[in-house]
């Protein structure tokens, strides 16, 4: 039986390459409007609930971002040979918690824990 950990609201804020963690706490599931795949599962730094929407992209056409996809450029689909994110980007914790000692302009809010997933 595996122990659920609570979120560590007060681990102070670290960017820490975690390495490679197993697949095994993490989902993975398109998004509701088609337009890339939500990751989700636990940090394992602060075991807090994060998860990430990565948006479909063609290549070449700059479709990263809100202004792409209100310009039109995103796609809602995966293209052919598109790679699972599950599997290749790095992840970075987004708890949704302002930890301790974090700084004041971060792009997300999380713990600063960052890791890949492996099989």
């Amino acid at each position: 039986m595996t122990r659920i950990r609570r979120h560590d609201h007060g681990m102070p804020y670290a960017e820490e390459d975690l390495g490679e963690v197993g697949a095994e706490a993490f989902t993975q599931q398109p998004a509701p409007d088609g337009r890339g795949v939500i990751v989700a599962g636990s940090c394992p730094r602060c075991h807090g609930a994060t998860r990430t929407l990565f948006l479909w992209a063609r290549p070449g056409t700059g479709s990263k971002g809100a202004l792409s996809l209100l310009l039109g450029r995103g796609t809602t689909q995966r293209a052919d040979g598109a790679p699972e994110p599950l599997l290749t980007e790095v992840h970075l914790c987004e708890c949704g918690h302002a930890h301790p000692h974090g700084p004041p302009d971060m792009s997300y809010v999380g713990c600063g824990a960052s890791w890949r997933i492996r099989p």
